[in-house]
């Protein structure tokens, strides 16, 4: 095990070592020799001390129970939120603290309500439970975050003012932390702000924050003089920005302890970049540092219907990161705690100066379903505030949760699923010092993706085909499978389009691949229409004043250049190409526009786009409708004999009006083709949909298989024609008349009814079960009525009638079975003689007589019989039913060929 530069021995292995070091004694706990079995799989973070911080802020829990959630450990069973995190390896939950998350009638914001009293609630439960608290002061009345650093309602009156606001952090906070210590609370750290990377409290300003920052840090020192005193930041991935938070916070003198940071893998960045930034800060100023929120999907599922962060403010690839699911959550964790492991010690004290890691809401499960249509719901947010915000938060929040109030965003990234089960990756914490295996269960392979345009050749996007995928299993483990592509499917990609293919690897397990074709831009025939080039512009003739090619980086439409036009006084401007060697014939004309009035008010008719061709000019407006707030102009051009078309951007504006104008482009017009009808492809589609696979062979199939992927990847494109639809028309219909039925070896039957009349039929449907099974180890199946055939005479009173099941594909396999039968007398209206009038008198089968005493008819019974399986009336049979060794039964004699 490696520790650090400080470390010098290990003195035992697999226990507690303990460290000997410059600074002093610290422990580490060495990973066990074999990892513990769980249900993720988590590699020990080497190196770890027993004391890092694996923390949760769970500052929405009291409202959850409220509404009546309950959490239940990982066996369903019901546990106290803080005992159970305690079990799962938590040592540390983050509560914060708005100053009054009310309106004036008691009616909370939402957010779990979370003012003093009911965080010193929870602070209590969560000491009680054995593990510390980290308060997190927010010196807001609601959510406090980069974009929103609102005053508190009681601080209005000096909003703005650093004194009175630095006075007034100082006591609330002072007053705020007597009361958590006179209540025994374990408060080991402090935050003094939330995300307070350009404000804090109203206050803006690296001279007024830090006022801020220091007043806190006061008040905390003389309350609580043993907790870390913590100032939080976010965004890491902003190259230098945390260098300049605290090249300031020591150029003000503020007295802290840890420099914190969030970090979302969605939006922050790599784990190398937060290592890097934070070590940095750690090593030029001394200071401890730490991750206070960070947070992963395990589904993207919606628990409460009312939308989530993730995925809807995320891109795709960032979500690529971590597998979404419980084991991509403990990824995340183990990576994030790792990166803050790797801090290292950076101030000789023999201690890593990287704290450790809070995960944010874990717990903030569902409180319903059926988003803002359940009025039940919405009540249940608006009475306990167990949604991010409720109706009520608009007063105070009015451009934020005035507008999006309602349930949990992160539903989705909560370690307990919906029902407020703990999921596999909550333990993670504990895992990272101990290490935790899981069984080698395959868990799937990623989807491949290919792009290509539609002047590549077929050949050639098969040739991106992967041989090999790589395959993930529960353990972590991958292992590499080759594939078989239905690469044949790819012949009938018709022009731009997505289109999906399928594999099967040689573990058999299904793969995907995604091919993106995009359309081959037209050719442009402005020379550099995006004004990238200098050497290029030449070829455009600036008149008047005011405009000119230059950088606006930032503000173009295309790249860093643009046509940028600005005045003190009123101004007119005009950029002109000539294009000459055109092929007559119709044309397009397009550009892009930005921009305003001095007072930011839309122009909608000051700039022009406009072409002349034979003397013939045509113009559309170029909208200046607000920054990077871009406008298209399209101005139809047909090019003459002579291949000409002369193309300007005019400017007629009033002073101190601004934009640009960029990516002007001039292309060859090109009709959409009309796509021919697919109705009957869509029939015959669905008529394959509608097979019983497991009456046919693998080898069929495969045919039947190749022919859908066909028209799929067809249906994808934008070009097909009509002869391609009739094409794989007949492909679906060939597969499917060309389907072979699986050769069955034995049929087994299963007579239900027991009781018939003289001449009824066999109801194949309902009367018996016939069941077929396929040679080579194909198993069984269930047969409809109409893959076999009945033989069978119920035509006179007999002992027994013999029936025959005879498979219709194969009619050399057959079931034979007997059913002892006797007469009934005509006119009984039940299912055989019982002697209670129910099914008539007992015919002697030799004479016909009746037996008078027991039938409703006691005369001679006669009847005509019918052919064999049709129906009669007058006469019947009861089925007797045989008795067996072990009870009653249907007596068969069977005979299999």
């Amino acid at each position: 095990m490696r520790r650090n530069t400080a470390l010098t021995r290990i003195m035992a292995s697999g226990v507690a070592a303990i460290m000997l070091c410059a600074g002093g004694t610290f422990t580490v706990n060495a990973a066990e020799e074999e990892p513990v079995k769980a249900d993720v799989s988590v590699k020990a973070i080497q190196g770890l001390s027993d004391d890092f911080i694996g923390g949760m802020d769970v500052s929405s829990m009291l409202s959850l129970e409220e509404s009546g959630v309950t959490f239940k450990n990982a066996n369903g069973e019901v546990e106290d939120l803080f005992t159970l995190l305690k079990e799962s390896g938590v040592n540390y939950v983050r509560l914060r603290v708005w100053n009054d998350p009310f309106t004036a009638d008691g009616q909370g914001y939402g957010g779990g309500n979370v003012n003093a009293d009911r965080a010193l609630t929870m602070a209590k439960r969560a000491t009680a439970a054995g593990l510390k608290v980290l308060v997190d002061f927010h010196y807001s009345d609601f959510w406090a975050d980069p974009s929103k650093q609102q005053v508190p309602k009681a601080w209005k009156s000096f909003e703005g003012d650093a004194d009175k606001t630095a006075d007034t952090v100082y006591d609330y906070t002072k007053q705020t932390l007597t009361t958590f210590k006179q209540a025994g609370v374990d408060v080991g750290m402090v935050q003094v702000g939330n995300e307070t990377t350009a404000k804090i409290a109203g206050i803006s300003g690296w001279d007024g924050m830090s006022k801020v920052f220091s007043a806190g840090s006061k008040a905390i020192r003389e309350v609580l003089p043993e907790a870390k005193v913590v100032i939080h930041f976010t965004n890491p991935e902003k190259a230098g920005t945390y260098a300049t938070y605290a090249k300031q916070l020591s150029n003000h003198n503020v007295d802290y302890d840890v420099f914190a940071s969030s970090y979302y893998p969605f939006w922050h960045g790599t784990t190398e970049n937060l290592t890097s930034v934070l070590k940095n800060v750690a090593s030029t100023y001394k200071k401890d540092v730490m991750v206070a929120e960070t947070s992963w999907a395990y589904t993207l599922d919606d628990g409460d219907d009312d939308s989530n962060t993730v995925p809807s403010k995320v891109t795709a690839d960032n979500l690529k990161k971590y597998d979404i699911s419980p084991q991509g959550q403990a990824d995340e964790i183990r990576a994030v705690a790792e990166a803050v492991n790797n801090i290292g010690d950076n101030d000789g004290d023999g201690e890593n100066d990287g704290l450790g890691v809070f995960y944010w809401e874990p717990a903030w499960v569902p409180v319903g379903t059926g988003g803002k249509d359940n009025a039940e719901l919405v009540d249940t947010w608006n009475k306990y505030g167990g949604g991010w915000a409720t109706e009520a938060a608009g007063e105070y929040d009015p451009n934020d949760a005035g507008l999006y109030w309602g349930g949990s965003g992160v539903d989705n990234q909560a370690l307990f699923d919906f029902d407020g089960k703990a999921l596999a990756s909550l333990p993670t914490f504990k895992y990272i010092h101990t290490g935790a295996v899981t069984d080698h269960v395959f868990t799937k392979i990623d989807p491949v993706e290919i792009t290509a345009t539609d002047s590549d050749s077929i050949d050639a996007i098969k040739a991106q085909l992967p041989s090999e995928v790589a395959a993930h299993y529960q353990d972590g483990v991958d292992e590499t499978e080759t594939v078989t592509w239905q690469s044949a499917a790819l012949d009938w990609i018709r022009g731009a389009g997505t289109y999906t293919i399928t594999g099967t690897t040689n573990a058999g397990h299904d793969v995907t691949v995604t091919v993106t074709v995009t359309a081959t831009p037209a050719k442009d025939y402005v020379t550099d229409g995006s004004f990238e080039n200098a050497e290029n512009d030449k070829n455009w003739t600036i008149a008047g004043t005011g405009a000119s090619i230059t950088e606006d980086s930032g503000n173009a439409a295309d790249g860093k250049r643009a046509l940028k036009f600005w005045a003190s006084d009123a101004y007119s401007f005009s950029a002109t190409q000539t294009i000459t060697g055109l092929e007559p014939g119709e044309y397009v004309l397009t550009a892009m526009s930005q921009g305003a009035a001095a007072d930011n008010a839309a122009i909608t008719d000051g700039v022009a786009l406009s072409a002349t061709t034979g003397g013939k000019t045509t113009s559309d407006a170029l909208e200046l409708n607000g920054w990077v707030k871009f406008d298209t102009a399209t101005v139809p051009v047909t090019v003459g004999a002579d291949g000409t078309a002369t193309i300007t951007i005019t400017g007629n504006l009033p002073a101190d009006a601004w934009g640009n104008v960029d990516k002007v482009s001039l292309v060859k017009k090109t009709e959409t083709p009309v796509k021919p009808s697919t109705e009957n492809l869509d029939k015959a589609v669905a008529e394959a949909g509608k097979i019983n696979r497991d009456e046919y062979t693998n080898e069929s199939l495969a045919k039947l298989d190749q022919a859908l992927a066909a028209a799929d990847v067809l249906l994808a494109g934008s070009t097909y024609t009509e002869q391609d639809v009739n094409d794989v028309i007949k492909l679906v219909a060939d597969a499917i008349a060309g389907l072979a039925q699986k050769e069955v070896s034995s049929l087994t039957v299963t007579p239900s009814k027991t009781t018939y009349q003289v001449g009824d039929a066999i109801d194949a449907d309902h009367d018996l079960k016939v069941v077929g099974n396929y040679s080579a180890g194909m198993g069984n199946v269930t047969l409809s009525a109409d893959q076999f055939t009945l033989d069978y005479d119920f035509s006179a009173p007999a002992d027994a009638a013999k029936v025959t099941v005879t498979l219709k594909s194969n009619p050399n396999v057959t079931e034979t079975y007997t059913v002892a039968v006797t007469a009934r007398a005509e006119g009984g209206s039940g299912n055989g003689s019982d002697g209670a009038g129910n099914g008539g008198a007992t015919i002697n089968p030799d004479t016909g007589e009746g037996d008078k005493t027991n039938g409703a008819n006691s005369d001679k019974i006669t009847g005509v019989l019918s052919n064999t399986g049709s129906a009669v009336t007058a006469v019947g049979l009861a089925v007797v039913v045989l008795g067996v060794a072990g009870g009653v039964s249907l007596a068969l004699r069977r005979k299999r060929s």
